[in-house]
């Protein structure tokens, strides 16, 4: 599905950032939390076999971003944020774990 493809590409997104010690890449650090925005676009592709297919196209990665729209959309946002952060509670929250 595309969403199992968006999945797949952000898991490797930060798997590669982790790849390397700092200051080149991020390091594992337990009481560190961080929310990021991915921007990225979708593209039709073809496979080998012929069948089209849509591919994810990251853009950037923004640190702490504008969180406006999230909350606009879904009221409980940084409910499930902290939640999921900080309390370690994502049962009952919008949330999907990649890892």
């Amino acid at each position: 599905s595309v969403q199992a493809e968006i999945f797949q590409a952000f898991t490797e997104l930060f798997q590669v950032a982790c790849a390397k010690p700092p200051p080149l890449g991020l390091c594992d650090y337990p009481s560190s939390r961080a929310v990021y925005a991915i921007d990225l676009m979708l593209k039709w592709d073809d496979r080998p076999d012929g069948t089209r297919v849509m591919q994810p196209q990251i853009l950037e990665v923004n640190f702490n971003p504008d969180c406006e729209r999230a909350c606009r959309y879904h009221p409980g946002f940084f409910n499930d944020v902290f939640s999921t952060l900080y309390l370690d509670e994502p049962s009952h929250c919008h949330v999907t774990r990649l890892v």
